[in-house]
C-alpha cells in the first residue's frame, strides 16, 4: 500500500516536470553522461539514444544488449508498461563490457531503456578498484625490493668475477716468477758452483772470488724471492693476519735503516731518516718492517750513486704518514695507477743492473691494507719518486 503511494507520487512528479519543463528535461536527457536512454522499435530498429547510451553501443545496438538480450526484453510482459528492472550488460563478448542498472518499458510495440550506474554498484566498484590499487602498490613494492635484490646479487657477482680475475692474474704471476725469476738464480748458482768445483785449482784467487760473489748474489736474490713468495702465498690463502701492537715509528725506521745501510754505502747513496712525528701507532711490527724494507731497497735500487733516499714520518689526522723518497729516475705516469697490481707490466732493472722479485710492491699493498692503511706513489720521470703509506695511530681505548 505504501509502495503504491510512493509510485503514484513519483509518476505525478514526472508528469508535472515534463509538462512544465519539457525542453529543459529533454536537453538534460540528451546531454546527461550518467543517465542512459534508448528507444527501440519492435523490429529492433534504434529510434532514439542519448550520447551516454550511444557510447556504450557497438556497431549493432541490438546486438550490444548482451544480458538480457533484446529478444528476451521484447518478449517480456508486465502489469504496466515497466517490464524489467535490473542490470543490463551492454557491449560485446570480444571486449570490455559495461553493466547499468535500468528500467525497461514496453508500450505501443516500442521498447524504452532508461538506466545508469547503481549507487551500490558504484561503491562496490570503487571498493574493488581501491583493493586492486593496493595490490598493485604491493606488487610495485615487491618488484622494487626484488630489483634491489637483483642489483645486489649482480654487484656481488661482479665483485666475485673481479676477484676471480685477480686470482687468475695472481696464479699467472706466480707461475711466471717460479718459471723464470726463480729459475735464473739457480742456473747461475749451478753454473758457477760447477765451475768452481771442477776447476778451482786452475783459477787465480781473483777469479774464484768473482765466482763466489756471483754465487752469493744469486743466492741472496733467490732467498729474497722465496721469502716474498712465501709471504705472498700466506696472504693469498688468508693464513697471514696482522697482530697489531703499540709501536714507535722510529724503532721500525731505525731497524730498516740499519738493514739497508750496507746497500746504500755500496752504491754511495745517502740514506737519511727524518722523524717529524714519533707518536705510537697500531701496527704489526713485522709487516711494517717488510713494507719499509721493500720500499727502501726499491728506492736504493733505482737511485744512482751520489743520490739520496730519505725515510720520513709525518702526522696526518688519526694516522702517521710514512714517506720513502728517492732521487732516482722516476716512473712514467702510465704505470702509476697499476704499479701495485699483480698484472703490472713494468719491469725495470736497477741502476746497478739489480733484478727485482716482482712481488715487493704487491706485498706492500697487501700488508698496508691489512693494517687499515693506504699506499700510493707520486713520481716524476728523471726527478725521483715518493712512496707513501699510512698507519693508524694507537688508541688507548
Amino acid at each position: 500500500m505504501i509502495q503504491r503511494s510512493i509510485d503514484n507520487m513519483q509518476n505525478n512528479l514526472i508528469q508535472m516536470l515534463f509538462s512544465e519543463w519539457p525542453e529543459e528535461i529533454g536537453l538534460s536527457l540528451l546531454d546527461n553522461r550518467s543517465l542512459c536512454a534508448a528507444l527501440f522499435s519492435r523490429e529492433g530498429r534504434l529510434l532514439f539514444t542519448n550520447s551516454a547510451m550511444k557510447s556504450l553501443f557497438h556497431d549493432d545496438p541490438v546486438q550490444s544488449l548482451i544480458n538480457p538480450t533484446f529478444e528476451k526484453l521484447i518478449k517480456l510482459d508486465g502489469t504496466n508498461s515497466r517490464v524489467y528492472e535490473g542490470f543490463i550488460t551492454i557491449g560485446d563478448y570480444a571486449s570490455v563490457n559495461t553493466s547499468i542498472f535500468a528500467h525497461v518499458y514496453k508500450k505501443d510495440g516500442k521498447l524504452l531503456i532508461i538506466g545508469g550506474v547503481d549507487v551500490e554498484q558504484l561503491a562496490l566498484q570503487n571498493k574493488n578498484l581501491h583493493h586492486l590499487n593496493s595490490e598493485i602498490n604491493d606488487l610495485q613494492r615487491q618488484l622494487i625490493k626484488e630489483k634491489h635484490s637483483l642489483q645486489h646479487a649482480l654487484t656481488q657477482l661482479n665483485e666475485a668475477n673481479n676477484e676471480l680475475e685477480e686470482l687468475v692474474a695472481t696464479k699467472d704471476k706466480l707461475f711466471s716468477i717460479i718459471a723464470h725469476d726463480l729459475k735464473n738464480p739457480f742456473n747461475v748458482l749451478l753454473g758457477f758452483s760447477e765451475l768452481l768445483a771442477e776447476n778451482m785449482h786452475k783459477y787465480p784467487p781473483e777469479k774464484s772470488q768473482t765466482f763466489a760473489r756471483n754465487i752469493y748474489d744469486s743466492s741472496k736474490q733467490a732467498y729474497e724471492l722465496l721469502s716474498n713468495l712465501l709471504e705472498w702465498s700466506r696472504v693469498q690463502t688468508g693464513k697471514l693476519e696482522p697482530l697489531p701492537v703499540k709501536v714507535k715509528p722510529s724503532e721500525v725506521v731505525q731497524e730498516v735503516n740499519s738493514v739497508c745501510a750496507d746497500i746504500a754505502a755500496s752504491k754511495e747513496i745517502d740514506l737519511q731518516m727524518v722523524i717529524d712525528c714519533d707518536a705510537f701507532i697500531r701496527a704489526d711490527k713485522e709487516m711494517l718492517k717488510t713494507i719499509l724494507r721493500n720500499l727502501v731497497t726499491n728506492a736504493l735500487k733505482f737511485t744512482f750513486p751520489g743520490g739520496k733516499v730519505v725515510i720520513k714520518t709525518q702526522f696526518q689526522a688519526q694516522e702517521i704518514l710514512f714517506v720513502v723518497s728517492d732521487t732516482g729516475f722516476g716512473i712514467e705516469p702510465v704505470h702509476l695507477q697499476s704499479l701495485f697490481n699483480v698484472d703490472c707490466g713494468l719491469s725495470e732493472r736497477g741502476t746497478a743492473n739489480e733484478k727485482g722479485t716482482g712481488l715487493g710492491l704487491i706485498l706492500c699493498k697487501e700488508f698496508t691494507e691489512k693494517q687499515g692503511g693506504q699506499i700510493w706513489v707520486e713520481s716524476k720521470p728523471q726527478k725521483g719518486s715518493d712512496f707513501k703509506f699510512t698507519v693508524p695511530l694507537w688508541q688507548d681505548d
